[in-house]
């Protein structure tokens, strides 16, 4: 999973002269904050833990993660050796802490939709399912894929329930998801869905690539279901109306089952 910047408690070190903090955890890229930078560090082949090159993002032998407020330069090879450059000052800061010390702006959390991993019970809102739509109000669906070059987007919307619920109103919100996903989640491409899913879990079935992943507005929940394999169709999204389901369970118990029936 990865740590988000303003829950984790980081150590005080300078990379190539510049200060910054380290967290042995991979860091939630979409936890950081425009204007600031996270770098993966890599281990070497006979001591995984020692770290040796600064790269965008590392898989295998992740050595650990900084998070600095100005830009490491990375050569077009991907990664940048740190010859040691990394010295580990001593001391230890959370953000906001840092940000007092070197006399910085604290970043505000400007997201609005937080997507947590799904638990293994809410597996059957990530599908199709006519019983889910009369009892869970599902306003409709979006199958999105990244094409052949795992950059592009492609996207086709299903209604459910008659496209009666799909009103001004829900299509604000899905605009401003979508919005968010492609800018700072899962959305923005095969390759940063991959990473996602890697450090975030959410795994819903067994021996599967699909991952869900759970956001709730006020008036509705967006279940994300993820697939970053090349050649499959990437995501699934079902949104369903929390305040229908809400004006539902405050009816009375007759007025739910002719509810449910006429669903």
């Amino acid at each position: 999973m990865g740590v988000n910047i303003r829950e984790e408690r980081f150590e005080y070190v300078e990379l190539f002269g510049k200060p910054a903090l380290f967290t042995n955890s991979r860091i939630d890229r979409g936890t950081v904050p425009e204007g600031w930078y996270a770098y993966d560090l890599r281990g070497s082949d006979h001591d995984p833990g020692e770290p040796v090159t600064v790269e965008p993002k590392v898989g295998v032998n992740h050595a650990g993660t900084i998070l600095i407020h100005e830009p490491v330069a990375i050569p077009k090879a991907g990664c940048r050796s740190l010859k040691g450059r990394l010295d580990f000052l001593g001391e230890q800061y959370s953000l906001k802490e840092f940000c007092d010390v070197r006399s910085l702006n604290y970043p505000t959390d400007n997201r609005k939709f937080m997507l947590r991993p799904a638990s293994p019970d809410e597996a059957g809102l990530f599908y199709s399912s006519e019983q889910n739509d009369a009892e869970l109000f599902t306003v409709g669906h979006l199958r999105m894929d990244f094409g052949h070059k795992g950059s592009e987007f492609w996207h086709t919307w299903w209604e459910h329930n008659g496209d009666a619920l799909n009103t001004a109103d829900f299509r604000t919100e899905l605009n401003a998801f979508m919005e968010e996903m492609r800018k700072s989640g899962p959305l923005q491409s095969l390759q940063e869905m991959q990473s996602y899913c890697f450090t975030h879990g959410g795994s819903i079935a067994v021996e599967s690539s699909h991952h869900g992943y759970v956001a709730e507005s006020e008036h509705y929940r967006f279940c994300l279901r993820c697939t970053p394999v090349q050649g499959d169709y990437n995501a699934y999204l079902y949104i369903y109306d929390k305040r229908q389901q809400e004006l539902l369970m405050a009816a009375p118990k007759e007025e739910q089952g002719m509810n449910m029936t006429m669903g």
